[in-house]
Protein backbone atom coordinates (compact mmCIF):
# COMPACT_ATOMS: atom_id res chain seq x y z
CA UNK A 1 0.00 0.00 0.00
CA UNK A 2 1.26 3.48 -0.79
CA UNK A 3 0.31 6.67 0.98
CA UNK A 4 -0.48 10.03 -0.51
CA UNK A 5 0.80 12.44 2.11
CA UNK A 6 -0.42 15.81 0.97
CA UNK A 7 0.54 19.17 2.54
CA UNK A 8 -1.27 20.05 5.76
CA UNK A 9 -3.63 22.61 4.20
CA UNK A 10 -4.69 20.12 1.52
CA UNK A 11 -5.38 17.49 4.16
CA UNK A 12 -7.34 20.07 6.16
CA UNK A 13 -9.51 20.79 3.09
CA UNK A 14 -9.94 17.05 2.46
CA UNK A 15 -10.97 16.49 6.07
CA UNK A 16 -13.50 19.32 5.92
CA UNK A 17 -14.89 18.04 2.63
CA UNK A 18 -15.26 14.49 3.90
CA UNK A 19 -16.84 15.55 7.19
CA UNK A 20 -19.37 17.75 5.41
CA UNK A 21 -20.25 15.18 2.76
CA UNK A 22 -20.36 12.31 5.24
CA UNK A 23 -23.30 14.09 6.83
CA UNK A 24 -25.08 13.83 3.49
CA UNK A 25 -24.67 10.06 3.72
CA UNK A 26 -25.82 10.15 7.35
CA UNK A 27 -28.88 12.12 6.23
CA UNK A 28 -30.07 9.10 4.26
CA UNK A 29 -30.44 7.09 7.50
CA UNK A 30 -30.28 8.70 10.94
CA UNK A 31 -29.18 5.38 12.48
CA UNK A 32 -25.73 5.86 10.91
CA UNK A 33 -24.87 8.55 13.47
CA UNK A 34 -25.85 6.47 16.54
CA UNK A 35 -22.54 4.56 16.85
CA UNK A 36 -20.70 7.89 16.68
CA UNK A 37 -22.83 9.24 19.53
CA UNK A 38 -22.14 6.10 21.57
CA UNK A 39 -18.39 6.44 21.00
CA UNK A 40 -18.45 10.12 21.98
CA UNK A 41 -20.39 9.40 25.19
CA UNK A 42 -18.04 6.57 26.13
CA UNK A 43 -15.00 8.78 25.43
CA UNK A 44 -16.41 11.60 27.57
CA UNK A 45 -16.98 9.15 30.44
CA UNK A 46 -13.39 7.90 30.16
CA UNK A 47 -12.02 11.45 30.01
CA UNK A 48 -14.09 12.49 33.04
CA UNK A 49 -12.87 9.49 35.05
CA UNK A 50 -9.26 10.22 34.06
CA UNK A 51 -9.50 13.84 35.18
CA UNK A 52 -11.33 12.76 38.34
CA UNK A 53 -8.35 10.53 39.08
CA UNK A 54 -5.98 13.51 38.75
CA UNK A 55 -8.20 15.62 41.05
CA UNK A 56 -8.22 12.84 43.66
CA UNK A 57 -4.43 12.75 43.71
CA UNK A 58 -4.14 16.54 43.80
CA UNK A 59 -6.58 16.70 46.75
CA UNK A 60 -4.63 13.90 48.49
CA UNK A 61 -7.41 11.30 48.28
CA UNK A 62 -4.71 8.79 47.42
CA UNK A 63 -6.60 5.57 48.24
CA UNK A 64 -9.62 6.40 46.08
CA UNK A 65 -7.32 7.75 43.38
CA UNK A 66 -5.32 4.51 43.23
CA UNK A 67 -8.51 2.41 43.00
CA UNK A 68 -9.85 4.57 40.18
CA UNK A 69 -6.49 4.47 38.39
CA UNK A 70 -6.40 0.66 38.61
CA UNK A 71 -9.96 0.48 37.25
CA UNK A 72 -8.97 2.68 34.30
CA UNK A 73 -5.73 0.83 33.51
CA UNK A 74 -6.97 -2.73 34.00
CA UNK A 75 -10.52 -2.51 32.69
CA UNK A 76 -11.80 0.73 31.16
CA UNK A 77 -8.87 1.60 28.86
CA UNK A 78 -8.42 -1.94 27.41
CA UNK A 79 -12.20 -2.31 27.00
CA UNK A 80 -12.45 0.90 24.96
CA UNK A 81 -10.64 -0.69 22.00
CA UNK A 82 -13.18 -3.50 21.80
CA UNK A 83 -16.11 -1.13 22.32
CA UNK A 84 -14.98 1.27 19.59
CA UNK A 85 -14.35 -1.48 17.04
CA UNK A 86 -17.81 -2.94 17.70
CA UNK A 87 -19.43 0.47 17.24
CA UNK A 88 -17.49 1.04 14.00
CA UNK A 89 -18.62 -2.38 12.77
CA UNK A 90 -22.24 -1.47 13.57
CA UNK A 91 -21.83 1.77 11.67
CA UNK A 92 -20.23 0.04 8.69
CA UNK A 93 -23.13 -2.42 8.41
CA UNK A 94 -25.72 0.37 8.59
CA UNK A 95 -23.85 2.32 5.86
CA UNK A 96 -23.62 -0.77 3.64
CA UNK A 97 -27.34 -1.42 3.93
CA UNK A 98 -28.16 2.24 3.34
CA UNK A 99 -26.20 2.47 0.07
CA UNK A 100 -27.62 -0.86 -1.12
CA UNK A 101 -31.19 0.34 -0.64
CA UNK A 102 -32.09 -1.28 2.69
CA UNK A 103 -33.21 0.41 5.89
CA UNK A 104 -32.01 -1.24 9.09
CA UNK A 105 -31.93 0.00 12.68
CA UNK A 106 -28.97 0.32 15.02
CA UNK A 107 -30.30 -2.69 16.94
CA UNK A 108 -30.37 -4.74 13.72
CA UNK A 109 -26.75 -3.80 13.04
CA UNK A 110 -25.66 -4.63 16.59
CA UNK A 111 -27.31 -8.05 16.32
CA UNK A 112 -25.57 -8.64 12.98
CA UNK A 113 -22.07 -7.73 14.25
CA UNK A 114 -22.55 -9.99 17.27
CA UNK A 115 -22.02 -12.88 14.87
CA UNK A 116 -18.58 -11.48 13.93
CA UNK A 117 -17.46 -10.75 17.50
CA UNK A 118 -14.52 -13.13 17.28
CA UNK A 119 -13.01 -11.41 14.22
CA UNK A 120 -13.76 -7.95 15.62
CA UNK A 121 -12.02 -8.86 18.88
CA UNK A 122 -8.89 -9.78 16.91
CA UNK A 123 -8.94 -6.38 15.17
CA UNK A 124 -9.45 -4.64 18.53
CA UNK A 125 -6.60 -6.59 20.11
CA UNK A 126 -4.18 -5.60 17.34
CA UNK A 127 -5.45 -2.02 17.64
CA UNK A 128 -4.56 -2.10 21.33
CA UNK A 129 -1.06 -3.44 20.60
CA UNK A 130 -0.50 -0.78 17.91
CA UNK A 131 -1.62 1.93 20.35
CA UNK A 132 0.82 0.59 22.94
CA UNK A 133 3.64 0.57 20.37
CA UNK A 134 2.79 4.15 19.38
CA UNK A 135 3.18 5.24 23.00
CA UNK A 136 6.59 3.56 23.21
CA UNK A 137 8.27 5.92 20.76
CA UNK A 138 11.78 6.67 21.92
CA UNK A 139 13.51 9.99 22.07
CA UNK A 140 15.05 10.47 18.64
CA UNK A 141 18.64 10.19 19.91
CA UNK A 142 21.00 8.35 17.60
CA UNK A 143 20.30 6.34 14.50
CA UNK A 144 18.64 3.56 16.54
CA UNK A 145 16.01 5.86 18.04
CA UNK A 146 15.28 7.45 14.67
CA UNK A 147 14.85 4.06 12.97
CA UNK A 148 12.56 2.79 15.74
CA UNK A 149 10.39 5.91 15.48
CA UNK A 150 10.21 5.62 11.69
CA UNK A 151 9.19 1.96 11.97
CA UNK A 152 6.51 2.65 14.58
CA UNK A 153 5.20 5.63 12.58
CA UNK A 154 4.92 3.52 9.41
CA UNK A 155 3.29 0.68 11.35
CA UNK A 156 0.67 3.02 12.82
CA UNK A 157 -0.21 4.50 9.40
CA UNK A 158 -0.41 1.10 7.69
CA UNK A 159 -2.60 -0.34 10.44
CA UNK A 160 -4.89 2.71 10.46
CA UNK A 161 -5.57 2.17 6.76
CA UNK A 162 -5.70 -1.64 6.93
CA UNK A 163 -8.11 -1.73 9.88
CA UNK A 164 -10.56 0.51 8.01
CA UNK A 165 -10.58 -1.97 5.11
CA UNK A 166 -10.93 -4.92 7.48
CA UNK A 167 -14.00 -3.67 9.34
CA UNK A 168 -16.33 -3.54 6.30
CA UNK A 169 -14.77 -6.75 4.99
CA UNK A 170 -15.66 -8.57 8.22
CA UNK A 171 -19.23 -7.29 8.53
CA UNK A 172 -20.09 -7.56 4.82
CA UNK A 173 -18.41 -10.85 3.92
CA UNK A 174 -19.22 -12.50 7.28
CA UNK A 175 -16.12 -14.70 7.17
CA UNK A 176 -13.32 -15.40 9.68
CA UNK A 177 -10.62 -12.78 9.51
CA UNK A 178 -7.90 -15.13 8.24
CA UNK A 179 -10.04 -15.93 5.20
CA UNK A 180 -10.37 -12.23 4.46
CA UNK A 181 -6.69 -11.28 4.58
CA UNK A 182 -5.89 -12.63 1.06
CA UNK A 183 -8.93 -10.79 -0.34
CA UNK A 184 -7.84 -7.52 1.26
CA UNK A 185 -4.31 -7.98 -0.10
CA UNK A 186 -5.69 -8.45 -3.61
CA UNK A 187 -7.97 -5.40 -3.41
CA UNK A 188 -5.43 -3.19 -5.16
CA UNK A 189 -5.55 -5.41 -8.25
CA UNK A 190 -9.30 -4.91 -8.57
CA UNK A 191 -9.53 -1.17 -8.00
CA UNK A 192 -11.02 0.65 -11.01
CA UNK A 193 -8.70 3.14 -12.69
CA UNK A 194 -10.89 6.04 -11.54
CA UNK A 195 -10.46 5.04 -7.88
CA UNK A 196 -6.89 3.75 -7.84
CA UNK A 197 -5.60 7.05 -6.48
CA UNK A 198 -7.64 6.78 -3.30
CA UNK A 199 -6.77 3.17 -2.50
CA UNK A 200 -3.81 4.14 -0.33
CA UNK A 201 -4.94 7.57 0.72
CA UNK A 202 -4.32 8.75 4.26
CA UNK A 203 -6.81 11.58 4.03
CA UNK A 204 -6.71 13.06 7.50
CA UNK A 205 -3.24 12.33 8.84
CA UNK A 206 -2.76 14.28 12.07
CA UNK A 207 -4.98 17.20 11.10
CA UNK A 208 -6.98 17.14 14.34
CA UNK A 209 -3.82 16.82 16.47
CA UNK A 210 -2.26 19.80 14.71
CA UNK A 211 -5.36 21.94 15.20
CA UNK A 212 -5.79 20.94 18.85
CA UNK A 213 -2.10 21.56 19.55
CA UNK A 214 -2.64 25.28 19.00
CA UNK A 215 -5.72 25.22 21.22
CA UNK A 216 -3.89 23.37 24.01
CA UNK A 217 -1.13 25.98 23.96
CA UNK A 218 -3.64 28.85 24.18
CA UNK A 219 -5.50 27.13 27.05
CA UNK A 220 -2.25 26.60 28.98
CA UNK A 221 -1.30 30.28 28.72
CA UNK A 222 -4.77 31.56 29.70
CA UNK A 223 -5.15 29.00 32.52
CA UNK A 224 -1.72 29.86 33.95
CA UNK A 225 -2.48 33.57 34.32
CA UNK A 226 -6.03 32.88 35.51
CA UNK A 227 -4.58 30.44 38.05
CA UNK A 228 -2.21 33.08 39.41
CA UNK A 229 -5.11 35.48 39.79
CA UNK A 230 -7.25 32.89 41.62
CA UNK A 231 -4.61 31.77 44.15
CA UNK A 232 -6.03 34.03 46.97
CA UNK A 233 -9.57 32.70 46.33
CA UNK A 234 -8.55 29.03 46.02
CA UNK A 235 -5.56 28.61 48.33
CA UNK A 236 -6.11 24.84 48.68
CA UNK A 237 -5.49 24.42 44.93
CA UNK A 238 -2.25 26.41 44.88
CA UNK A 239 0.90 24.74 43.55
CA UNK A 240 4.38 26.11 42.92
CA UNK A 241 6.27 25.34 39.72
CA UNK A 242 9.58 26.92 38.69
CA UNK A 243 9.14 29.61 41.30
CA UNK A 244 5.60 30.56 40.23
CA UNK A 245 2.57 29.85 42.40
CA UNK A 246 -0.80 29.36 40.71
CA UNK A 247 -4.06 27.46 41.13
CA UNK A 248 -4.31 24.18 39.25
CA UNK A 249 -8.15 24.44 39.02
CA UNK A 250 -8.36 26.65 35.87
CA UNK A 251 -5.64 24.62 34.16
CA UNK A 252 -7.40 21.33 34.82
CA UNK A 253 -10.80 22.74 33.81
CA UNK A 254 -9.40 24.21 30.59
CA UNK A 255 -7.60 21.00 29.66
CA UNK A 256 -10.72 18.97 30.43
CA UNK A 257 -12.89 21.03 28.10
CA UNK A 258 -10.22 20.97 25.39
CA UNK A 259 -9.82 17.20 25.63
CA UNK A 260 -13.61 16.78 25.41
CA UNK A 261 -13.66 18.91 22.26
CA UNK A 262 -10.79 16.86 20.83
CA UNK A 263 -12.65 13.66 21.67
CA UNK A 264 -15.75 14.79 19.77
CA UNK A 265 -13.69 15.84 16.72
CA UNK A 266 -11.68 12.59 16.69
CA UNK A 267 -14.78 10.41 16.89
CA UNK A 268 -16.35 12.38 14.06
CA UNK A 269 -13.23 11.83 11.96
CA UNK A 270 -13.12 8.12 12.85
CA UNK A 271 -16.76 7.74 11.82
CA UNK A 272 -15.99 9.58 8.59
CA UNK A 273 -13.32 6.96 7.88
CA UNK A 274 -15.78 4.15 8.57
CA UNK A 275 -18.33 5.66 6.19
CA UNK A 276 -15.72 6.41 3.51
CA UNK A 277 -14.03 3.01 3.53
CA UNK A 278 -17.31 1.08 3.73
CA UNK A 279 -18.48 2.87 0.57
CA UNK A 280 -15.07 2.34 -1.02
CA UNK A 281 -15.01 -1.38 -0.15
CA UNK A 282 -18.53 -1.85 -1.47
CA UNK A 283 -17.78 0.02 -4.70
CA UNK A 284 -14.83 -2.33 -5.33
CA UNK A 285 -16.22 -5.69 -4.23
CA UNK A 286 -19.98 -5.31 -4.79
CA UNK A 287 -20.58 -2.34 -7.10
CA UNK A 288 -23.81 -3.76 -8.51
CA UNK A 289 -25.32 -3.85 -5.01
CA UNK A 290 -25.20 -0.04 -4.72
CA UNK A 291 -28.56 1.46 -5.53
CA UNK A 292 -28.37 3.15 -8.99
CA UNK A 293 -29.62 6.54 -7.80
CA UNK A 294 -26.68 6.83 -5.39
CA UNK A 295 -23.82 5.61 -7.61
CA UNK A 296 -22.79 8.94 -9.12
CA UNK A 297 -23.08 10.80 -5.82
CA UNK A 298 -20.99 8.19 -4.00
CA UNK A 299 -18.33 8.13 -6.71
CA UNK A 300 -17.96 11.91 -6.39
CA UNK A 301 -17.71 11.46 -2.62
CA UNK A 302 -14.94 8.86 -2.97
CA UNK A 303 -12.97 10.94 -5.46
CA UNK A 304 -13.58 14.18 -3.55
CA UNK A 305 -14.18 15.79 -6.93
CA UNK A 306 -16.12 18.76 -5.56
CA UNK A 307 -13.72 19.77 -2.81
CA UNK A 308 -12.14 22.60 -4.81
Amino acid sequence: MTFQKEPFMNRLKDTGYLLANSFKVIGKDSDIIKPTIHMVIFSIILTTLSFACVVLFLTKNIGTGVLLLLFLLLFALPFKFFYYIRQKADQSWIVYNTITGKDISYSDAHAHTKEQKSSLRKIAFVEMLISFAKNQKKEGKGIGGILVNLFIGALVEIWDLLSHYMIPAVVIEQKPIMQLVPNIKSLSKNVPATLVGVFGIDFVGNVICRLLGLLYFAVLIIAFFLGKWLVPSLPSTAITFSGSTFSWAPLLAGLYLTVILGTILRKMVESTKVIYFTIFYTSITRPKNITPKMRTELTNYLLMEKKK
